[in-house]
């Protein structure tokens, strides 16, 4: 009688995929109409006075402020979309979530730039010659955010495999993202909620296409 063991089957590491939103169809129409609302303000000229006055209000935050929203912020550059999938990938193990969180965050990068010049509409610094810019000029276009797009995308994909309690945590985040933009006079608030938008429709697209594949896959 043979004294061996059966060695424990390995867990799939993309078994803790999960749907994050309940109603992913209404999430996406409401990201939707955001885009199309966001897009007619930043449409408009010259720029509305309520859109001035918030980018304004919100310029005008104490420096202490701008500098701790500063590590946020970088959730939304290039090097957030790495961050995320690492951090997938060390504490969740699953490559294949880990990799399109990295994937969707430079698409979303990629896509907005290209927006940015069919909009061709200016930062602050146009129209507001008393804004501050604690982080220096930018330049290009300020519709759409790729920050505020980049971190609503890779929070929408990192979602599906985070744990309940920790989602609005990301949520939280993605917000500070797009208010630290305005905070540094980078952007006005259509920049910025178009950005949550459109990312929220990439991160979603990219979820429903991974849950179609898993639902196939274990057919």
């Amino acid at each position: 009688m043979s004294d061996t063991h059966p060695t424990p089957t390995s867990p799939r590491v993309d078994a803790l995929f999960v749907q994050p939103f309940a109603h992913p169809v209404a999430i996406s129409a409401m990201a939707g109409v955001g885009l199309v609302v966001s897009y007619l303000v930043a449409a408009r000229d010259p720029i509305a006075s309520w859109e001035i006055e918030v980018t304004r209000w919100l310029n005008q935050a104490p420096p202490l402020v701008a500098e701790g929203l500063w590590p946020v912020m970088q959730l939304g550059s290039l090097v957030g979309p790495v961050m995320v999938g690492g951090a997938i990938l060390i504490f969740r193990r699953d490559r294949v979530v880990a990799c399109l969180a990295v994937a969707i965050g430079g698409a979303a990068w990629l896509a907005v730039h290209g927006v940015k010049e069919l909009v061709a509409r200016g930062r602050p610094q146009v129209f507001m010659p008393d804004i501050v810019l604690p982080g220096g000029d930018a330049t290009g276009f300020g519709y759409l955010s790729g920050h505020a797009a980049v971190a609503a995308a890779i929070a929408v994909v990192g979602m599906a495999v985070l744990p309940v309690r920790a989602r609005p945590v990301a949520l939280v985040l993605v917000a500070l993202v797009g208010i630290a933009r305005i905070v540094y006079g980078l952007h006005f608030p259509a920049d910025v909620i178009g950005g949550w938008s459109f990312g929220t429709l990439l991160g979603l697209l990219v979820v429903t296409l991974l849950g179609d594949w898993h639902r196939a896959r274990d057919a």
